[in-house]
């Protein structure tokens, strides 16, 4: 059953795309149609304890109040006729919301079938709401609600917000305090002098780079298309999540930078360049304006690493500390000036530079759940006989070779990577994950080394 519910009262207005959009607009754009749903997002809300049960129409309620709240979930995006995108942000329209019944036993998990239904059909930029709705309801009182977002309207941090802003209006039935900003308003900022200034100190690291490493990371075609070619894999491990808080913790850093060293080095086992160059997909929330704002407002960084498979985990971590912190800080900048950075720079080199290597990190920001404290040695090494390895669903045809991913599995710290089977079979990106916790587990207890680890062919 479909329900229509009309949202109206937020202000409207027409602007260019802002810098992260821009980026996840001609990602999706190369993709294609067929395969741009790769880059939905979505999230699954439990009804909020406290109050209830609630009706349709209350979370339907609940719904037109958020939309109302976040321009970027009342934007349409279309391009110009020389092909510019730009975005309609409009003050009313409808939302459009799946309910299916199921039983208290069936609800979760109906939930889950139901927001991956949602998620596995592509966005119509021009046409649709960035914002897909499914409830699962028991004796007509709503338990589950899925929430699908296109990612030009938000990123994962922004996902997270849309999130917690839903749970609260059922919980309060409204808002008081406003977004710390609005998309409309972002874009703005990043047109003016302030925003071109940030842009060009970015860019200015990117071109330093862009032209010392490696035009790519895989160049070779090794093995024949896997079904599907780009293949996707995930290690869920409770090892790994204890060894690299002992990591973090004793090197005074984020989990993510010593995931995204670890495999970094890793790769430099596996590759035929003496510089790694790894682009990290930076949440960019740094600044008090950003804490509420709901839209795509990650970028990429560029982060390199001469490899060295003699050295130590430690040895790395403390030597490319300030290359992490200058690929967070340099992830802001206007997405056509960046795109005629890369030209330029290819054109000067004569060979398209695209290292086509990624890491993401979809964990939320707060990584409080994290534990505190190690349970031992022989408990973290008990425990990677219980890390398991699942296979989710890949696409045909991407535009990243290689993406490296951090996120939650039941709770539990899982890497993924997704990778072009003809540059890396499957074989080898289960041993590239399996080597990631292997190095990190290792090094959390002893001194070790990216070149002792054999990755599978």
């Amino acid at each position: 059953m479909t329900e229509r519910v009309r949202f109206t009262g937020g202000r409207a207005g027409r602007a260019s795309l802002a810098w992260g959009q821009r980026a996840i607009w001609e990602a999706m754009r190369e993709a294609g149609p067929a395969n741009a749903h790769y880059f939905n997002i979505w999230r699954v809300l439990a009804m909020p304890r406290g109050r209830g049960p609630y009706t349709v129409d209350q979370v339907l309620s609940a719904v037109v109040a958020l939309v109302g709240r976040h321009d970027s979930l009342r934007t349409r995006i279309s391009a110009d006729q020389d092909g510019r995108p730009f975005q309609i942000v409009s003050a009313d329209g409808w939302v459009q919301t799946r309910v299916q019944a199921a039983t208290e036993q069936e609800a979760e998990k109906a939930a889950e079938g139901l927001v991956l239904d949602l998620a596995a059909r592509s966005f119509d930029l021009a046409e649709e709401w960035p914002l897909r709705i499914g409830l699962i309801t028991c004796d007509d009182a709503v338990r589950q609600v899925g929430v699908v977002l296109c990612h030009t309207s938000a990123d994962g941090y922004a996902a997270d917000i849309v999130l917690r802003d839903l749970r609260q209006l059922l919980l309060r039935g409204s808002l008081t305090r406003p977004p710390s900003q609005q998309l409309l308003d972002l874009v703005a900022e990043q047109e003016s002098g302030v925003g071109r200034n940030r842009s060009e100190r970015a860019l200015a690291h990117w071109e330093a780079g862009y032209r010392k490493i490696p035009p790519t990371m895989f160049p070779d075609l090794v093995a024949e298309p896997g079904s599907p070619r780009w293949s996707k894999a995930l290690l869920e491990s409770r090892a790994l999540e204890d060894a690299v808080t002992i990591v973090a913790a004793r090197h005074h850093m984020s989990t993510a930078t010593v995931l995204l060293t670890a495999a970094t080095s890793l790769i430099g086992t596996i590759v035929p360049h003496e510089t790694c160059a790894i682009t990290p997909i930076v949440h960019n929330r740094f600044r008090p304006e950003t804490r509420d704002l709901v839209t795509t407002l990650s970028q990429l960084g560029l982060f390199t690493l001469t490899t060295d498979p003699d050295a130590t985990l430690a040895e790395t971590l403390e030597t490319t500390q300030p290359e992490a912190m200058r690929a967070y800080r340099h992830a802001q900048y206007d997405q056509l000036a960046w795109d005629e950075m890369v030209a330029r720079v290819s054109a000067d080199r004569e060979v398209k530079v695209y290292p086509s290597c990624c890491f993401n990190d979809l964990r939320p920001v707060d990584h409080s759940g994290l534990p505190d404290s190690s349970p031992g040695e022989d408990a973290v090494r008990t425990s990677v006989a219980s890390s398991r390895i699942e296979w989710l669903p890949g696409v045909d045809h991407f535009n990243c070779d290689f993406c490296f991913f951090v996120t939650r599995q039941s709770g539990i710290l899982s890497i993924g990577l997704s990778a072009d089977t003809c540059r890396l079979p499957q074989s080898r990106i289960v041993g590239l994950l399996r080597a990631v916790e292997e190095l990190v587990v290792e090094s959390a207890f002893r001194d070790a080394r990216p070149g002792e680890l054999e990755v599978a062919p």
